[in-house]
């Protein structure tokens, strides 16, 4: 299933649902595929969503790190590294962090 997300804020976009349930996991909130972030739940929920992309950056760099170590000892090739969790969430973090300013709320689904 693919989900729109839209907010007068922002552009639209569209994600996943696989990806949906992962950023939504993170953040701590019961998937649903139609949904509401209302304009006093958005400062919680990017910052909830700000602090997983942080966590999903380090881990990221991590793996790239331990990756270009085993490419330099010929241990691995020249594979692509899975798209982690904080270049899938970009978009909806974009959009909520544009909504709070100009407070409106964020929806999907609908």
């Amino acid at each position: 299933m693919i989900i729109e997300f839209r907010s007068k804020a922002a552009g639209g976009f569209f994600m996943t649902e696989p990806v949906m349930r992962m950023v939504f996991a993170a953040i701590g909130q019961e998937f649903s595929s139609k949904g509401i972030f209302t304009e006093a739940q958005i400062p919680e929920v990017r910052s909830r969503l700000a602090a997983a992309i942080d966590q999903s950056r380090k881990q990221d760099q991590s793996r790239l790190n331990q990756h270009d170590e085993s490419l330099r000892e010929g241990l691995t090739s020249m594979q692509e590294l899975p798209i982690g969790l904080s270049q899938r969430a970009f978009p909806l973090l974009e959009m909520l962090t544009a909504a709070e300013k100009k407070k409106v709320p964020v929806v999907w689904g609908v």
